[in-house]
């Protein structure tokens, strides 16, 4: 038995767009990707990948799931097959566990996440709590950070001292070890010493696309101080080379993205911010990689890397250019931007302004333009002995790209400058257009949809239910028992009794759950509304909809209890239905 707590994790980390794109060729669309289903025949596009629910559906033959069940299906792998694949993409180990018991890793999680909120928490009441003539007030001043873009980016302040937030939080031995293993306690054994990884520093969490805080980065007041920038060393929740500042928040405040700007601070990420240009991210303290590229092309068709002009920001910029090559697919535009000499995207947005900044994007250069100039900068392209050595140091990256529209124009473009014939480059260099192979087909599937009669009240409690699965954690016994013996809501009880018998439960997860029988269909359309609420509105929307359900239920039984009252002789009623019917009729509208 596998523990439903790692099938959680696993599909929470897997991207179910990286999954299905490796076999079935696909379209940004919208939100989505689309294309053409592989498991029936048909000419125009109806499969649809969601990015945001890690779910695909097609509208033609019913077939859908998470990146799980399209392995099972599509490669034809048995479950545990399909477990350890995704598994084996991001380097985890399947329990093997018979009693469904991964050793306390989800619970271990959870806390985590919680001991990192509480230390966001903290750091945030630390910069409340301080005086416009502080330290960290005046420095968030003098950078123009309002109060507005503050709480938005949750900035906070670790005050000095070396033992602070351990004093506040670790109330208990457990407490202490949480803080360790989140990377806010820095831990010398030999010494016996422990103590708060950062002081005197202006706190920047970071967040991951669900809103929940995974690390921190600190910077120094004083930029005579090293290092400038303390990030939170790697946890099990936190993996710096594939995590984004800025991200979480820039998909808040920009409703429909069209380009991400990366940026190589937190200060530029939130000044950017401060002047209008919500759409900024950095890297935490890593070069650019693949996988942060490929998790922005698939949500924005555009990345602009910014850098200064001298020679360390030209440099970066190549290495973030090598990192883009692999996901270079067509559709995709990587842009290069070089700021003045000594300045960076925060002190040029503060003295040109959002207009300027935006003006040097759409001047920016393009990744083929980036390319060629960078390779042809200690070259003579006067000379065949030039040509020839930008065209063989140009075509082992060529031969990287994804093979598309954008590959052959680079080969043109490499042809143009060195006046070798395309041909004469594909030949020489291997870099034939591969066709790619058909994928197998499967069989026809059609599933039943069967819609259940809930009322209206009842089908936007399951909304919020789906929405933010844990909301069914806050009714106890008596609350639950309210809401048994209606047969219209079975699901709805059968939903919540399934979310409190398991851990960590997602929409993903719990649709999963379902995804083979009847209620599937009515589940996944509930679950694609957006009641547009935060996480504790929907508690509080969750909780007062049941109560309403409740209450409305009682009225139309009492309802109809007086109706069928009314409806006898007055003689012909007991004393007892007598006083009910009085109180009935005291009690209702």
């Amino acid at each position: 038995m596998i523990p439903p707590e790692f099938i959680e994790e696993l599909l929470a980390r897997t991207d179910i767009v990286e999954v299905i794109e490796a076999r079935v060729q696909l379209k940004k669309s919208g939100q989505n990707y689309s294309g053409l289903c592989p498991f029936h025949q048909e000419k125009s596009p109806s499969f649809s990948v969601s990015q945001d629910k890690q779910f695909y559906y097609c509208f033609g033959c019913q077939a859908s799931g998470s990146a799980l069940k399209f392995l099972m299906e599509y490669d034809r792998l048995d479950f545990i097959s399909a477990l350890e694949y995704l598994a084996g993409r991001l380097g985890m180990e399947v329990p093997r566990d018979r009693r469904g018991d991964d050793g306390g890793a989800s619970a271990k999680r959870k806390s985590l996440y919680d001991i990192l909120e509480q230390s966001s928490v903290f750091f945030r009441e630390q910069l409340r709590g301080h005086s416009s003539k502080d330290r960290a007030v005046q420095y968030l001043k003098g950078r123009g950070v309002t109060g507005e873009i503050a709480r938005d980016y949750a900035i906070g302040y670790a005050p000095p001292g070396w033992d602070n937030l351990m004093k506040k939080l670790a109330v208990s031995n457990a407490d202490r070890q949480l803080l360790i293993d989140a990377g806010m306690l820095t831990d010398n054994p030999e010494e016996s010493k422990t103590y708060d990884r950062f002081r005197d520093r202006v706190m920047f969490p970071i967040r991951d696309l669900r809103g929940r805080t995974i690390a921190f980065g600190g910077r120094v007041l004083d930029d005579e101080a090293k290092p400038k920038y303390l990030n939170s060393p790697e946890s099990p929740v936190f993996h710096k080379s594939k995590e984004l500042y800025g991200l979480y928040e820039a998909r808040r405040r920009v409703r429909s993205l069209k380009k991400m700007v990366v940026v190589e601070g937190y200060m530029d990420v939130v000044a950017l911010a401060q002047y209008g240009i919500g759409y900024a991210v950095a890297t935490l303290g890593t070069a650019t990689s693949t996988d942060h590229l490929e998790r922005l092309f698939r949500i924005v068709p555009t990345v602009v890397f910014c850098f200064d002009g001298d020679e360390a920001g030209r440099n970066a910029a190549w290495k973030a250019l090598r990192a883009a090559i692999p996901a270079m697919t067509d559709g995709c535009s990587a842009r290069f931007l070089f700021l003045p000499d000594g300045e960076d995207p925060d002190t040029f947005v503060r003295q040109n302004g959002k207009e300027a900044f935006e003006a040097a994007i759409d001047e920016s250069l393009g990744f083929s333009e980036f390319f060629f100039q960078s390779l042809e900068a200690d070259l003579d392209m006067q000379v065949a002995e030039g040509r020839a050595a930008l065209s063989k140091a140009a075509v082992p990256f060529i031969a990287e790209l994804p093979e598309g529209v954008l590959k052959q124009l680079v080969i043109d473009e490499l042809s143009h400058r060195t006046g070798l014939a395309t041909e004469r480059l594909v030949d020489a260099a291997g870099l034939d257009q591969r066709v790619a192979p058909a994928r197998p087909v499967g069989t026809e599937r059609v599933q039943q949809q069967r819609r259940l009669k809930l009322s209206r009240l009842g089908e936007y409690a399951l909304t919020l239910l789906l929405r933010q699965p844990d909301v069914a954690n806050l009714l106890d016994a008596d609350d639950l028992a309210k809401l048994e013996g209606e047969t219209a809501w079975q699901i709805l009880v059968e939903v919540i009794r399934w979310v409190q018998q398991s851990q960590e439960v997602s929409t993903i997860l719990l649709l999963s759950h379902y995804q083979d029988g009847p209620y599937f269909q009515f589940l996944k359309q509930l679950a694609e509304n957006d009641p547009m609420l935060t996480q504790d509105q929907i508690a509080e929307e969750f909780l007062g909809t049941l109560r309403k359900m409740v209450s409305e239920e009682d009225t139309q039984k009492k309802q109809m209890v007086i109706d069928d009252l009314v409806a006898k002789k007055p003689s012909d009623l007991t004393e007892e239905e007598r006083q009910l019917l009085r109180s009935y009729r005291r009690g209702s509208p």
